[in-house]
Protein backbone atom coordinates (compact mmCIF):
# COMPACT_ATOMS: atom_id res chain seq x y z
CA UNK A 1 0.00 0.00 0.00
CA UNK A 2 1.07 3.57 -1.11
CA UNK A 3 1.79 5.71 1.77
CA UNK A 4 -1.38 7.88 0.66
CA UNK A 5 -3.44 5.22 0.47
CA UNK A 6 -2.43 4.65 4.10
CA UNK A 7 -3.65 8.12 4.45
CA UNK A 8 -6.57 7.87 2.92
CA UNK A 9 -7.34 4.44 4.52
CA UNK A 10 -7.07 6.14 7.97
CA UNK A 11 -9.77 6.63 10.37
CA UNK A 12 -11.11 10.26 9.82
CA UNK A 13 -8.60 11.27 8.48
CA UNK A 14 -10.34 12.38 5.03
CA UNK A 15 -13.38 13.43 7.04
CA UNK A 16 -11.07 16.23 9.24
CA UNK A 17 -9.15 17.18 6.01
CA UNK A 18 -12.51 17.60 4.27
CA UNK A 19 -14.11 19.23 7.50
CA UNK A 20 -11.27 21.49 7.39
CA UNK A 21 -11.49 22.53 4.11
CA UNK A 22 -15.17 23.65 4.49
CA UNK A 23 -14.42 25.72 7.33
CA UNK A 24 -11.36 27.53 5.99
CA UNK A 25 -13.53 28.35 2.28
CA UNK A 26 -14.59 32.00 3.73
CA UNK A 27 -10.63 33.00 3.95
CA UNK A 28 -10.43 31.97 0.43
CA UNK A 29 -13.87 33.56 -0.64
CA UNK A 30 -13.34 36.30 1.58
CA UNK A 31 -11.00 39.05 -0.80
CA UNK A 32 -12.82 38.74 -3.72
CA UNK A 33 -16.77 38.52 -1.72
CA UNK A 34 -15.71 41.63 -0.14
CA UNK A 35 -14.61 43.69 -3.15
CA UNK A 36 -18.12 42.66 -4.68
CA UNK A 37 -19.93 43.36 -2.16
CA UNK A 38 -18.46 46.63 -1.62
CA UNK A 39 -18.39 47.90 -5.32
CA UNK A 40 -22.17 46.27 -6.27
CA UNK A 41 -23.53 48.47 -3.02
CA UNK A 42 -21.85 51.41 -4.41
CA UNK A 43 -18.78 51.45 -2.65
CA UNK A 44 -15.12 52.93 -3.65
CA UNK A 45 -12.27 50.76 -4.30
CA UNK A 46 -10.61 51.99 -0.83
CA UNK A 47 -13.02 50.79 1.12
CA UNK A 48 -13.04 47.52 -0.52
CA UNK A 49 -9.19 47.32 -0.06
CA UNK A 50 -9.26 48.54 3.39
CA UNK A 51 -11.87 45.81 4.59
CA UNK A 52 -9.85 43.06 2.96
CA UNK A 53 -6.96 44.16 4.16
CA UNK A 54 -8.12 44.34 7.84
CA UNK A 55 -9.51 41.34 7.57
CA UNK A 56 -6.12 39.57 6.27
CA UNK A 57 -4.00 41.68 8.66
CA UNK A 58 -6.45 40.78 11.84
CA UNK A 59 -6.31 37.29 10.53
CA UNK A 60 -2.58 36.73 10.97
CA UNK A 61 -2.81 38.52 14.80
CA UNK A 62 -5.36 36.14 15.70
CA UNK A 63 -4.64 32.38 14.26
CA UNK A 64 -1.35 32.66 16.67
CA UNK A 65 -3.93 34.17 19.66
CA UNK A 66 -6.56 31.50 19.06
CA UNK A 67 -4.14 28.65 18.76
CA UNK A 68 -2.40 29.02 22.11
CA UNK A 69 -5.51 28.82 23.94
CA UNK A 70 -6.49 25.22 21.79
CA UNK A 71 -3.15 24.39 23.29
CA UNK A 72 -4.29 25.37 26.69
CA UNK A 73 -8.49 24.35 26.64
CA UNK A 74 -8.45 22.06 23.62
CA UNK A 75 -9.75 22.26 19.67
CA UNK A 76 -13.81 21.96 20.52
CA UNK A 77 -14.15 24.69 22.66
CA UNK A 78 -12.27 27.20 20.61
CA UNK A 79 -13.57 26.04 17.20
CA UNK A 80 -16.53 26.51 18.28
CA UNK A 81 -16.39 29.51 19.81
CA UNK A 82 -14.63 31.62 17.34
CA UNK A 83 -16.48 30.47 14.35
CA UNK A 84 -19.49 31.90 16.03
CA UNK A 85 -17.79 34.65 16.60
CA UNK A 86 -16.59 34.85 12.97
CA UNK A 87 -19.76 34.12 11.15
CA UNK A 88 -21.68 36.73 13.00
CA UNK A 89 -19.15 39.32 11.77
CA UNK A 90 -19.16 38.53 8.50
CA UNK A 91 -23.21 38.89 8.87
CA UNK A 92 -22.06 42.71 10.20
CA UNK A 93 -19.83 42.92 7.21
CA UNK A 94 -22.80 41.83 5.18
CA UNK A 95 -25.77 43.74 6.61
CA UNK A 96 -23.78 47.22 6.90
CA UNK A 97 -20.83 47.63 4.02
CA UNK A 98 -23.67 49.94 2.08
CA UNK A 99 -25.41 51.95 5.19
CA UNK A 100 -22.43 52.01 7.97
CA UNK A 101 -19.00 50.97 6.60
CA UNK A 102 -17.49 52.17 9.51
CA UNK A 103 -19.44 48.99 11.68
CA UNK A 104 -18.59 46.53 8.58
CA UNK A 105 -14.89 47.44 9.05
CA UNK A 106 -14.79 46.49 12.70
CA UNK A 107 -17.08 43.61 11.25
CA UNK A 108 -14.02 43.18 8.99
CA UNK A 109 -11.77 42.99 11.64
CA UNK A 110 -13.29 40.63 14.03
CA UNK A 111 -13.96 37.93 11.08
CA UNK A 112 -10.58 37.98 10.19
CA UNK A 113 -9.16 37.30 14.01
CA UNK A 114 -11.33 35.03 14.85
CA UNK A 115 -11.27 32.76 11.89
CA UNK A 116 -11.27 29.58 13.21
CA UNK A 117 -7.33 28.41 13.27
CA UNK A 118 -8.52 25.08 11.66
CA UNK A 119 -5.45 24.74 9.88
CA UNK A 120 -3.07 24.86 12.54
CA UNK A 121 -5.17 22.10 14.56
CA UNK A 122 -5.52 19.69 11.38
CA UNK A 123 -1.84 19.62 11.33
CA UNK A 124 -1.35 19.29 15.39
CA UNK A 125 -3.63 16.37 14.65
CA UNK A 126 -2.00 14.77 11.62
CA UNK A 127 0.71 12.84 13.97
CA UNK A 128 -2.10 12.07 16.07
CA UNK A 129 -3.77 10.01 13.32
CA UNK A 130 -1.12 8.92 10.89
CA UNK A 131 1.75 7.07 11.34
CA UNK A 132 5.28 8.29 11.06
CA UNK A 133 7.72 7.94 8.13
CA UNK A 134 6.49 8.04 4.68
CA UNK A 135 2.60 8.27 5.48
CA UNK A 136 2.98 11.48 8.04
CA UNK A 137 4.93 12.95 5.25
CA UNK A 138 1.88 11.92 2.29
CA UNK A 139 -0.43 13.26 4.71
CA UNK A 140 1.47 16.89 5.10
CA UNK A 141 1.95 16.62 0.84
CA UNK A 142 -1.81 16.27 0.63
CA UNK A 143 -2.72 19.02 3.18
CA UNK A 144 -0.29 21.42 1.06
CA UNK A 145 -2.03 20.26 -1.80
CA UNK A 146 -5.54 21.11 -0.63
CA UNK A 147 -4.59 24.65 0.16
CA UNK A 148 -4.35 24.55 -3.37
CA UNK A 149 -8.02 23.12 -3.84
CA UNK A 150 -9.43 25.94 -1.72
CA UNK A 151 -7.99 28.67 -3.72
CA UNK A 152 -9.09 27.63 -6.97
CA UNK A 153 -12.36 26.74 -5.43
CA UNK A 154 -12.77 29.49 -3.36
CA UNK A 155 -13.33 32.19 -6.08
CA UNK A 156 -15.64 30.37 -7.61
CA UNK A 157 -17.81 29.71 -5.20
CA UNK A 158 -17.75 33.57 -4.45
CA UNK A 159 -19.28 33.83 -8.41
CA UNK A 160 -21.56 30.99 -7.68
CA UNK A 161 -22.95 32.50 -4.73
CA UNK A 162 -23.28 35.93 -5.55
CA UNK A 163 -25.36 34.83 -9.03
CA UNK A 164 -27.54 33.04 -6.47
CA UNK A 165 -27.66 34.81 -3.53
CA UNK A 166 -26.56 38.76 -4.30
CA UNK A 167 -23.71 39.93 -3.00
CA UNK A 168 -25.07 40.55 0.44
CA UNK A 169 -26.63 36.62 0.74
CA UNK A 170 -23.14 35.17 -0.78
CA UNK A 171 -21.08 36.82 2.29
CA UNK A 172 -23.97 34.74 4.38
CA UNK A 173 -23.19 32.11 2.42
CA UNK A 174 -19.05 31.87 3.03
CA UNK A 175 -19.92 32.60 7.12
CA UNK A 176 -22.64 29.10 6.81
CA UNK A 177 -20.20 27.28 5.01
CA UNK A 178 -17.18 28.03 7.74
CA UNK A 179 -19.52 27.35 11.28
CA UNK A 180 -21.17 23.97 9.30
CA UNK A 181 -16.69 22.96 8.36
CA UNK A 182 -15.50 24.02 12.00
CA UNK A 183 -18.47 22.81 13.67
CA UNK A 184 -17.81 19.09 12.02
CA UNK A 185 -14.59 19.18 12.69
CA UNK A 186 -14.21 19.68 15.63
CA UNK A 187 -16.87 17.24 16.56
CA UNK A 188 -14.79 14.37 15.30
CA UNK A 189 -13.66 12.32 17.93
CA UNK A 190 -10.20 13.13 17.18
CA UNK A 191 -10.60 17.15 17.80
CA UNK A 192 -12.67 16.36 20.74
CA UNK A 193 -10.42 14.14 22.98
CA UNK A 194 -7.06 16.08 21.73
CA UNK A 195 -6.14 17.34 25.28
CA UNK A 196 -6.54 20.43 27.18
CA UNK A 197 -3.24 21.35 29.79
CA UNK A 198 -4.11 20.23 32.78
CA UNK A 199 -5.60 22.29 35.20
CA UNK A 200 -2.74 24.25 37.78
CA UNK A 201 -0.03 23.69 34.33
CA UNK A 202 2.35 25.97 34.11
CA UNK A 203 2.05 27.83 30.66
CA UNK A 204 4.51 26.42 28.18
CA UNK A 205 6.54 28.49 26.50
CA UNK A 206 5.61 30.19 23.10
CA UNK A 207 7.58 28.40 20.17
CA UNK A 208 8.99 31.82 19.13
CA UNK A 209 11.74 31.77 22.02
CA UNK A 210 13.31 28.89 19.90
CA UNK A 211 15.75 30.12 17.58
CA UNK A 212 15.41 27.39 15.20
CA UNK A 213 11.73 27.57 14.98
CA UNK A 214 11.80 31.77 14.62
CA UNK A 215 14.43 31.31 11.66
CA UNK A 216 11.58 28.83 10.04
CA UNK A 217 8.82 31.61 10.71
CA UNK A 218 11.24 34.07 8.93
CA UNK A 219 11.71 31.12 6.15
CA UNK A 220 7.66 30.37 5.83
CA UNK A 221 7.96 34.19 5.13
CA UNK A 222 9.99 34.11 2.27
CA UNK A 223 8.33 31.18 0.80
CA UNK A 224 5.10 33.31 0.45
CA UNK A 225 6.66 36.47 -0.89
CA UNK A 226 6.79 35.10 -4.80
CA UNK A 227 3.48 33.81 -4.37
CA UNK A 228 2.39 37.26 -3.44
CA UNK A 229 4.32 39.26 -6.11
CA UNK A 230 2.64 36.80 -8.45
CA UNK A 231 -0.38 38.03 -8.01
CA UNK A 232 0.74 41.93 -9.86
CA UNK A 233 3.11 39.95 -12.10
CA UNK A 234 0.71 38.54 -13.99
CA UNK A 235 -1.73 40.85 -14.39
CA UNK A 236 0.73 43.57 -15.58
CA UNK A 237 1.97 40.80 -17.93
CA UNK A 238 -1.04 40.54 -19.25
CA UNK A 239 -1.75 44.03 -19.68
CA UNK A 240 1.58 44.58 -21.08
CA UNK A 241 0.67 41.76 -23.86
CA UNK A 242 -3.21 43.10 -24.70
CA UNK A 243 -4.05 39.50 -23.05
CA UNK A 244 -7.86 40.28 -21.06
CA UNK A 245 -8.72 37.55 -18.56
CA UNK A 246 -4.85 36.22 -18.85
CA UNK A 247 -4.41 36.97 -14.84
CA UNK A 248 -7.25 34.24 -14.29
CA UNK A 249 -5.29 31.39 -16.28
CA UNK A 250 -1.62 32.39 -14.97
CA UNK A 251 -2.61 31.55 -11.38
CA UNK A 252 -4.90 28.95 -12.35
CA UNK A 253 -1.69 27.32 -14.30
CA UNK A 254 0.44 28.39 -11.36
CA UNK A 255 -2.24 26.36 -9.11
CA UNK A 256 -2.59 23.49 -11.52
CA UNK A 257 1.44 23.31 -11.20
CA UNK A 258 0.81 23.18 -7.23
CA UNK A 259 -1.64 20.42 -7.56
CA UNK A 260 1.16 18.59 -9.58
CA UNK A 261 3.99 19.15 -7.08
CA UNK A 262 1.63 17.74 -4.37
CA UNK A 263 0.22 14.88 -6.09
CA UNK A 264 3.20 13.57 -6.89
CA UNK A 265 4.86 14.14 -3.23
CA UNK A 266 2.46 12.33 -1.84
CA UNK A 267 2.77 9.82 -3.97
CA UNK A 268 6.66 9.23 -3.56
CA UNK A 269 7.70 11.45 -0.53
CA UNK A 270 10.73 12.24 0.09
CA UNK A 271 12.97 9.90 2.11
CA UNK A 272 15.35 12.46 3.57
CA UNK A 273 14.52 14.60 7.22
CA UNK A 274 12.70 17.27 6.34
CA UNK A 275 15.40 19.82 8.04
CA UNK A 276 18.02 18.66 5.64
CA UNK A 277 15.58 19.88 2.90
CA UNK A 278 13.87 23.11 3.86
CA UNK A 279 17.09 24.86 2.51
CA UNK A 280 17.01 22.92 -0.82
CA UNK A 281 13.55 23.27 -1.66
CA UNK A 282 13.67 26.71 -0.72
CA UNK A 283 16.46 27.57 -3.44
CA UNK A 284 14.03 25.48 -5.73
CA UNK A 285 11.17 26.99 -5.18
CA UNK A 286 12.84 30.44 -6.48
CA UNK A 287 14.50 29.31 -8.97
CA UNK A 288 11.93 27.71 -10.16
CA UNK A 289 9.97 31.59 -10.29
CA UNK A 290 12.93 32.95 -12.06
CA UNK A 291 11.87 32.47 -15.65
CA UNK A 292 8.91 34.43 -14.84
CA UNK A 293 11.16 37.31 -14.80
CA UNK A 294 11.25 37.32 -19.07
CA UNK A 295 8.96 39.18 -19.55
CA UNK A 296 8.75 39.63 -23.70
CA UNK A 297 7.75 35.77 -23.72
CA UNK A 298 4.60 34.64 -25.62
CA UNK A 299 2.12 34.33 -23.41
CA UNK A 300 1.44 30.74 -23.99
CA UNK A 301 5.15 30.23 -23.03
CA UNK A 302 4.80 32.38 -19.54
CA UNK A 303 1.66 30.45 -18.89
CA UNK A 304 3.49 26.88 -19.12
CA UNK A 305 6.43 28.37 -16.71
CA UNK A 306 4.15 29.75 -14.43
CA UNK A 307 2.86 25.36 -14.35
CA UNK A 308 6.25 25.16 -13.84
CA UNK A 309 6.90 28.10 -10.74
CA UNK A 310 4.20 26.57 -8.67
CA UNK A 311 5.60 23.37 -8.79
CA UNK A 312 7.31 23.52 -5.76
CA UNK A 313 5.44 25.41 -3.45
CA UNK A 314 3.37 21.85 -2.12
CA UNK A 315 6.75 20.04 -1.45
CA UNK A 316 8.70 23.21 0.74
CA UNK A 317 5.58 23.77 2.74
CA UNK A 318 5.39 19.95 3.34
CA UNK A 319 8.64 20.24 4.91
CA UNK A 320 7.94 23.36 6.64
CA UNK A 321 4.96 21.81 8.53
CA UNK A 322 6.83 18.43 9.14
CA UNK A 323 9.81 20.31 10.65
CA UNK A 324 7.37 22.37 13.33
CA UNK A 325 7.01 19.39 15.55
CA UNK A 326 10.97 18.93 16.09
CA UNK A 327 11.25 22.83 16.77
CA UNK A 328 8.30 23.18 19.35
CA UNK A 329 7.61 21.60 22.25
CA UNK A 330 4.54 19.06 22.87
CA UNK A 331 2.35 21.94 24.35
CA UNK A 332 2.39 24.30 21.88
CA UNK A 333 2.41 22.81 18.30
CA UNK A 334 -1.05 24.10 17.17
CA UNK A 335 0.08 27.64 18.19
CA UNK A 336 3.70 26.56 16.40
CA UNK A 337 1.88 26.07 13.17
CA UNK A 338 -0.77 29.07 13.68
CA UNK A 339 2.24 30.86 13.33
CA UNK A 340 3.49 29.41 10.18
CA UNK A 341 0.20 29.90 8.68
CA UNK A 342 0.35 33.61 9.62
CA UNK A 343 4.18 33.96 8.36
CA UNK A 344 3.05 32.62 4.84
CA UNK A 345 0.05 34.89 4.66
CA UNK A 346 2.52 37.79 5.60
CA UNK A 347 4.90 36.95 3.12
CA UNK A 348 1.95 36.71 0.04
CA UNK A 349 0.62 39.87 1.72
CA UNK A 350 4.17 42.02 1.44
CA UNK A 351 4.95 40.37 -1.68
CA UNK A 352 1.68 41.93 -3.12
CA UNK A 353 2.53 45.13 -1.34
CA UNK A 354 6.30 45.29 -3.29
CA UNK A 355 4.64 44.23 -6.56
CA UNK A 356 1.56 47.13 -6.62
CA UNK A 357 4.81 49.69 -5.62
CA UNK A 358 6.77 48.74 -8.74
CA UNK A 359 3.99 47.80 -11.17
CA UNK A 360 4.13 51.63 -12.97
CA UNK A 361 7.80 51.45 -13.76
CA UNK A 362 9.87 49.93 -16.62
CA UNK A 363 10.42 46.58 -16.47
CA UNK A 364 8.52 45.97 -13.30
CA UNK A 365 8.17 42.12 -13.92
CA UNK A 366 11.58 41.41 -14.03
CA UNK A 367 11.99 43.44 -11.37
CA UNK A 368 9.27 41.99 -9.35
CA UNK A 369 10.06 38.71 -9.83
CA UNK A 370 14.04 38.70 -9.54
CA UNK A 371 13.35 40.56 -6.00
CA UNK A 372 10.89 38.09 -4.66
CA UNK A 373 12.83 35.23 -5.69
CA UNK A 374 16.46 36.88 -4.15
CA UNK A 375 14.43 37.34 -0.94
CA UNK A 376 13.22 33.58 -0.78
CA UNK A 377 16.71 32.32 -2.00
CA UNK A 378 18.32 34.79 0.95
CA UNK A 379 15.94 33.35 3.59
CA UNK A 380 16.28 29.96 2.86
CA UNK A 381 20.01 30.08 4.18
CA UNK A 382 18.47 30.63 7.34
CA UNK A 383 17.20 27.09 7.54
CA UNK A 384 20.52 25.12 6.45
CA UNK A 385 20.41 22.17 8.59
CA UNK A 386 23.32 23.27 10.83
CA UNK A 387 20.92 25.79 11.89
CA UNK A 388 17.66 23.60 12.50
CA UNK A 389 18.32 21.44 15.79
CA UNK A 390 15.76 20.06 17.98
CA UNK A 391 14.48 21.55 21.04
CA UNK A 392 14.93 19.74 24.23
CA UNK A 393 11.26 18.34 24.14
CA UNK A 394 10.45 17.89 20.47
CA UNK A 395 6.46 18.02 19.94
CA UNK A 396 6.17 13.72 20.43
CA UNK A 397 4.53 11.75 17.65
CA UNK A 398 1.49 10.09 19.40
CA UNK A 399 0.56 6.55 18.54
CA UNK A 400 -1.90 7.12 15.11
CA UNK A 401 -5.45 6.37 16.68
CA UNK A 402 -7.10 2.81 16.11
CA UNK A 403 -10.00 2.43 14.20
CA UNK A 404 -11.74 0.86 17.01
CA UNK A 405 -11.57 3.64 18.94
CA UNK A 406 -13.69 5.80 17.33
CA UNK A 407 -16.99 5.75 16.75
CA UNK A 408 -18.48 4.97 13.39
CA UNK A 409 -19.87 9.06 12.72
CA UNK A 410 -16.70 10.05 13.20
CA UNK A 411 -14.82 7.69 10.74
CA UNK A 412 -16.92 9.43 8.12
Amino acid sequence: MTPLATVVRTPSAVYLLGTSLVGRLPSAMAALAIVQLVRLQGGDYALAGAMTAVYIVSGAVGQPLLSRWVDRAGQTLVLVVSAVVSSLSFAAVALFAGDAPALALVGAVLAGFFAPPLEPSLRALWPRIVAPGAPLKAAFSLDAGAQEVIFIVGPLLTVLGISAFGATGNVLFAAALGLVGTVAFALNRVSRTTGASAPGTAPRRSPVTNAGFRRLVAFTFGVGVPVGVLTISVTVFGENHGVDGFAGWALAANAFGALAGATALALRPLRREPQRLLALCGLSLAVGYLPLALADLPPAVWLALAVVAGFMLPPTLAQVFETVPRVSDSGALTEANAWVVSAMSVGVAAGTLGGGLVAGIDAAVPVMVLCGSALTAALALLVLPSRMRPVAEPAAVAEPVEATSLPESSQA
